[in-house]
């Protein structure tokens, strides 16, 4: 079972993005997923297509979380950045976030 990804979340997945920032192009990543990259090219253009089983493999054929998908390499996940953090450190990041949105800086 997937966790992590929903049906309902049919946003736009950033495949191309994230593909590019890696260095890929269809055929590598269908090398790494052993698919064609006519396959790999359908997936990235006809999102539609995509299961969440889909979705955590190509995920995973580029090294990231499956959620990552959903945001621009640009764009850095707070998760992502205290993935390892002992569960004090995850607070206190929690409590400067906070901080931050509600003064606006």
């Amino acid at each position: 079972m997937v966790t992590g990804i929903m049906l309902q979340a049919r946003g736009h997945l950033y495949i191309e993005e994230w593909m590019k920032e890696l260095g890929l192009t269809d055929e590598k990543l269908g090398l790494r997923m052993d698919k064609s990259r006519t396959t790999i090219w359908r997936w990235r253009t006809e999102q539609h297509r995509l299961n969440p089983e889909k979705i955590a493999d190509i995920a995973t054929a580029m090294g990231l979380e499956p959620d990552q998908l959903w945001r621009t390499p640009s764009r850095p996940s707070l998760d992502a950045l205290v993935k390892n953090a002992s569960d004090d450190m995850v607070k206190k990041a929690a409590d400067v976030v906070n901080i931050l949105l509600k003064t606006g800086t």
